[in-house]
């Protein structure tokens, strides 16, 4: 009877680790793949300060990607691409944002140059830094969308 008694409890524990097993070998994986950083994403806009979702994102090759820190899925949930977007604005987290997010994040909008759709993000300020960075060493001419009006670089 006692035997039962141990191998259930040690069932029980092992089944109450393996999320968390695998949400780190989730980011060891991801990490593996190439460099990431903490980075915050808003999903909904609705309620100001509100429905912002903690994640990580990376730069892999002419895209950004973002991934939800507490998810099992290996494919991020968003993916800009450095040739359309454009940065709009930076400022300080206020009021709950300040307690939601990351400490000394700075939030940044994005927007889609073909979709004109806004993505918010908040990250670290050297992040901030070098995703400016990344989007202004973009090839010359991709700033041109066909149909915009505007002439190729």
């Amino acid at each position: 009877m006692p035997w039962e008694i141990v191998i259930a409890t040690v069932i029980v524990i092992a089944l109450l680790l393996l999320p968390f097993v695998l949400l780190y070998l989730r980011r060891r994986w991801l990490t593996g793949q190439g460099g990431l950083f903490d980075c915050a994403y808003r999903m909904r806009d609705d309620t100001p300060g509100a429905g912002w979702v903690l994640g990580v994102a990376r730069y892999r090759g002419e895209s950004l990607e973002w991934f939800r820190a507490f998810s099992l899925s290996f494919s991020p949930k968003l993916v800009l691409e450095r040739t359309g977007s454009t940065f709009l604005t930076q400022r300080v987290p206020s009021g709950v944002e300040a307690i939601a997010l990351f400490d000394d994040s700075v939030v940044i909008t994005l927007k889609e140059r073909a979709s004109e759709r806004v993505h918010t993000l908040s990250m670290a300020p050297d992040d901030v830094l070098g995703l400016m960075s990344w989007l202004e060493s973009a090839p010359p001419g991709s700033n041109y969308l066909p149909g915009s009006g505007g002439s190729p670089h």
